[in-house]
């Protein structure tokens, strides 16, 4: 049987890509499909203008991948990685419940900015919620990205609160990717009024959590 190679996200190659020409050819694939994806929807992308496209025959594509689901996969094992990097990237320096508040304003940012500078990744997070092993596997990874955050935040939090917090934390970890979404789908001026209002809601669920109180109304 050939190699696999499992990722993150728990998808896997069809074969190891040993060399680096073998990488390169993986990453022009992905990338490849990406583009298509965000041109024309999943839907309408076959493994034959990928092959085309990525300047090699179609069995070249069928040597690492199997299916077009299975390019979905590595496609969302990378978006795992890039989300989590923010993550990691940031979640470090919270030292104060100050800190957390100002962090989930940055990070939610930062991710929406990335998402605006590539419009296909809505396109991609619309195929993974098509997929039902997908979307399982990206709520997964959500509910995964919300444990960090509430690892390195509870201390801030009654402990009689932590199982509220921990659920209210999930809720809003996947409440962030929709309200996104949501935004990139509207003209400019309502999706800065989108994007103000879930901040506004995340940093007043949040401070509760930290203090007992609800902000003051502004």
């Amino acid at each position: 049987m050939p190699d696999s190679m499992q990722g993150s996200g728990g998808g896997a190659l069809r074969r190891v890509p040993k060399q680096e020409r073998s990488r390169e050819r993986i990453d022009e694939i992905l990338k490849v499909s990406m583009d298509l994806i965000g041109q024309k929807g999943i839907d309408a992308v076959t493994m034959k203008e990928i092959a085309a496209l990525s300047g090699g025959p179609i069995a070249s594509v069928y040597q690492y991948f199997p299916n077009k689901s299975a390019i979905i996969a590595m496609l969302h094992e990378r978006y795992v990685d890039d989300v989590r990097n923010l993550i990691a990237e940031h979640t470090p320096k919270i030292a104060s419940a100050e800190d957390a508040l100002n962090a989930t304003d940055l990070l939610f940012d930062l991710y929406y900015n990335r998402m605006r500078a590539k419009p296909s990744t809505q396109d991609l997070l619309n195929a993974i919620q098509a997929d039902k092993a997908l979307a399982d596997r990206d709520i997964a990874e959500t509910r995964f990205q919300a444990e960090i955050f509430f690892e390195i935040t509870k201390g801030f939090v009654s402990e009689q609160l932590h199982e509220n917090y921990s659920r209210t934390l999930f809720i809003m970890f996947h409440m962030a990717q929709a309200s996104l979404r949501l935004a990139l789908m509207v003209p400019d001026a309502e999706a800065k009024k989108i994007i103000a209002q879930f901040k506004s809601i995340v940093r007043a669920q949040s401070t509760y959590y930290f203090t007992g109180n609800f902000p003051d109304a502004a």
